[in-house]
């Protein structure tokens, strides 16, 4: 069982945080406000921050210094057109990195036969609900709602929105986390809460990008 799973079943909602660059000190920042997991980047220009993360072997030595530098679960996204190898995969497992986060229709077959390491699979704005229910089958630890489409970034939270993750929390046993592609609000963690969704995954859409930015809005989350 993966770190995260495990401090998911403790506590029952989780507060990731995705870097918008793999950064100690960003790291640090969020451990200290009470980020619950972090996660990291290869391979892939991040759509919301506009950040290029390049190759394991690029990013590695940060990586590993920001899984020394924090006392708790990281995960990887592991890329997008491009993905590391099974074995730089299982080398990145050996140095601690506690689960993946992938898009499914960017994932590998083989990454399912990763057995040391978790499984978040995301399914984008075209998804279905026989997506959803198919990747419980099919592996996933966990499901990443990442379903706004790119022109809808940053806008407020809307009634529609709720409908539709609560549609997806009732179509799985599989805990759902949602992405701050839109912007949401310290306000809106109860109403997660109250339609079964298991976590947020904050980035700089909610959080900023410096550490004094993290510091002045997670705790707001997190005591949401």
């Amino acid at each position: 069982m993966g770190r995260l799973t495990e401090v998911l079943k403790q506590k029952g909602f989780v507060i990731v945080v995705s870097l918008p660059r793999n950064d100690k000190d960003l790291a640090k920042a969020a451990f200290e406000c009470g980020a619950d997991a972090i996660k990291v980047h290869i391979n892939v220009e991040h759509k919301a921050s506009g950040t290029r993360f390049g190759s394991w072997s690029e990013e590695k030595e940060t990586i590993l210094d920001i899984i020394a530098s924090v006392d708790c679960p990281v995960g990887l996204m592991p890329g997008a057109t491009i993905t590391p190898t099974y074995y730089e995969l299982q080398e990145a497992s050996d140095c601690g990195v506690d689960f993946i986060d992938i898009y499914d229709y960017d994932m590998p077959l083989w990454m399912l036969s990763l057995q040391k390491i978790g499984k978040m699979i995301a399914v984008g704005s075209n998804y279905t609900l026989n997506d959803v229910r198919s990747l419980e089958e099919i592996g996933a630890d966990f499901i990443e709602a990442s379903i706004v489409p790119s022109t809808s970034y940053r806008q407020p939270l809307t009634v529609k929105d709720l409908e539709i993750y609560y549609t997806m929390t009732q179509s799985t046993s599989k805990p759902i986390l949602v992405p701050s592609q839109k912007k949401l609000e310290p306000a809106d963690v109860p109403l997660f809460k109250e339609i079964g969704i298991k976590g947020l995954i904050l980035g700089t859409i909610s959080l900023g990008d410096s550490p004094q930015s993290f510091r002045e809005r997670l705790p707001l989350f997190i005591n949401g």
